[in-house]
């Protein structure tokens, strides 16, 4: 395998990343402003360039904040492709923005920030929900999507940890609890992509690489916040611990995954192979999943890098709402995971 010169990896990533910023984005940059972060972790200087552009971005999605509550663009989305024509955002979407508000302010203690948090929770917590509790995804109707762990309960956990307010931590297990129990098969341990309440189907049903993406990262950033001692946190680490062994079966040899986990004949694809990196390695970082999945994600992530093209851009992500029959193209969220990624496995790679 070839060496890689991680940091400049990562400079590149991050320098097409902010070259992109996406103005009318819901929800696209968050990875990317989580993962330049966390990758700019131990300089607590205001003025890194990077640091200070993603405030930018943070501070332009609480200018748009609509009188909803929600951060970013309140606006319908058409999709071309996939499982749904039009998606009309309930605040789930936009609560993934959060927490990047939440970060900026825990790191410079700007009140504003916290109070476009709050009120993002508010929209958020006066939403639709399934019979079980869980928040609607999309107003089309009563229906769950893997994705929306992730953009929901790291944020309600982290609220809650700032605000001392146990009921937000409690709402982001409530959600994360009933998501599984609808989207996780019991039996292999992979998430589907979109279960609808009425009528009981699958809008999409396949094992899609980056919702099970979404399943691990949501699943190791809510620790991350509750604390890996919480009571649910067991419960949580044994769904990911067994998610993990159903996915590593998938890696393909040259550390890629299939866009569907379990057809050998989909394509490779960036976004999920990273987000297995990040959450594989955050895990055994966290120290309760067993140290061999570093090597796994060593290998996928050293397989998406040497991808990278000459203007930082990583290719082979697949577009929203993703799922059979979505096209491929360059995004934030897949530029952002690698960051991620690559933050996690630094020190395992020195």
């Amino acid at each position: 395998m070839q060496k890689l010169d991680l940091e400049a990896a990562v400079q590149s990533v991050t320098d097409y990343a902010l070259a992109h910023p996406y103005e009318r984005d819901v929800w696209e940059k968050s990875p990317a402003i989580t993962g330049i972060l966390m990758w700019n972790d131990k300089d607590k200087d205001k003025d890194n360039a990077a640091v200070v552009e993603a405030r930018r971005w943070v501070e332009r999605m609480v200018d748009v904040q609509s009188s909803r509550g929600f951060l970013g663009y309140d606006e319908r989305i058409e999709l071309a492709n996939g499982h749904a024509a039009v998606f009309t955002p309930t605040a789930s979407l936009s609560t993934a923005l959060g927490f990047n508000v939440l970060a900026y302010y825990e790191r410079d203690g700007e009140a504003r920030f916290l109070d476009a948090a709050r009120r993002q929770a508010e929209a958020l917590l006066a939403g639709p929900r399934t019979r079980n509790g869980g928040f609607w995804v999309r107003k089309e109707g009563p229906e769950l999507w893997i994705d929306f762990i992730y953009m929901m309960c790291p944020f309600l956990a982290r609220l809650g940890r700032i605000e001392k307010k146990p009921a937000l931590v409690d709402e982001a297990i409530k959600q994360i609890d009933v998501y599984v129990r609808h989207l996780v098969d019991p039996e292999l341990h992979l998430a589907r992509h979109a279960w609808r309440e009425t009528p009981n189907s699958y809008l999409q049903s396949t094992f899609w690489c980056r919702g099970n993406g979404w399943l691990t990262c949501a699943l190791v950033d809510t620790i991350e916040q509750i604390g890996v001692d919480h009571a649910a946190a067991a419960r949580f680490k044994d769904v990911a611990q067994r998610a993990f062994v159903a996915i590593a079966a998938h890696q393909d040899r040259c550390g890629f995954f299939h866009n569907i986990l379990d057809d050998e004949n989909a394509k490779f694809e960036a976004s999920g192979t990273v987000m297995f990196a990040y959450s594989a390695a955050k895990a055994v970082n966290q120290g309760w999943l067993d140290a061999s999945y570093i090597e796994k994600a060593q290998r996928a992530l050293h397989i998406v890098a040497g991808s990278i093209e000459p203007d930082g851009a990583i290719p082979g992500v697949q577009v929203p709402p993703g799922g059979p029959g979505v096209p491929f193209a360059t995004t934030l969220y897949g530029q952002g995971f690698f960051i991620q990624a690559a933050a996690e496995l630094r020190h395992h790679l020195a």
